[in-house]
């Protein structure tokens, strides 16, 4: 479903990401994983379209997509649920869910009752963002931040979600509730590329998983696999 070939990006005069090459198959969850600064994020925003590719290629649905903008990219179903959530806090929960849908909603009359079933489907997943639907997002705990930001990007009903560290600043058991949300979505049918440091949550919901190190894929294969290798387990899983 997404395939990157070749890929360098980065910002001033220097590559974070050099030469990357990467496949998620429809129906799957592949892991980015590596330590803070490996150049995760970057490959995450070159393949949504918030940082042009320096060269390289990017296809989805076998269609060439690189350097196209963000807002196309995301309108054939390829969704960014950023790093450090960005949700809008001043606007309430359930504001901020519609604000997902929008594209799809019509320009004027009923849009929550257009939205109604996927808001239900967020509500089922995490019901906590229902108790609080009319709360500012502002107000809400990081966890709750997080639960939002996913909720927002399931609104529009991506094809591929693209995850950027989701466990970022969360506690251990706020981090195993989003990630036992991840792994609902991912037994429902949602394609999933989840950039995580955590190794260890990535390599257990993952089917696939690419090692970067300093803007380079090191290892790649199956996440069993990979969770079984001495070098993954001395640098990440000891």
């Amino acid at each position: 479903m997404l395939k990157a070939e070749n890929l360098c990006a980065g910002y001033g005069g220097d590559d974070a990401i050099r030469e990357i090459s990467i496949e998620v198959s429809e129906g799957s969850c592949v892991a980015l994983v590596g330590a803070n600064g490996a150049g995760k994020s970057t490959l995450v925003k070159s393949l949504c379209g918030l940082l042009a590719p320096r060269s390289g290629k990017i296809f989805f649905d076998e269609k060439e997509i690189t350097g196209l903008p963000a807002s196309e990219i995301a309108r054939r179903g390829l969704c960014l649920c950023p790093e450090g959530r960005r949700v809008f806090g001043p606007l309430t929960v359930e504001e901020n869910l519609l604000l997902g849908a929008y594209p799809r909603l019509p320009s004027f009359g009923p849009f929550r009752k257009a939205a109604s079933e996927e808001l239900k489907h967020i509500f089922d997943l995490f019901p906590k963002l229902e108790t609080r639907r009319s709360q500012q997002a502002g107000s809400l705990s990081g966890g709750e931040q997080q639960m939002l930001a996913i909720g927002r990007v399931l609104m529009a009903r991506p094809r591929l979600m693209l995850l950027d560290e989701p466990s970022m600043g969360l506690a251990p058991v706020v981090v195993k509730e989003v990630f036992m949300a991840i792994r609902s979505l991912r037994n429902s049918g949602i394609t999933i590329l989840l950039s995580e440091q955590f190794a260890r949550s990535a390599l257990v919901i993952s089917d696939k998983a690419y090692i970067i190190e300093r803007g380079k894929v090191v290892l790649e294969g199956a996440s069993t696999d990979l969770a079984k290798n001495p070098a993954v387990i001395e640098a990440y899983l000891g």
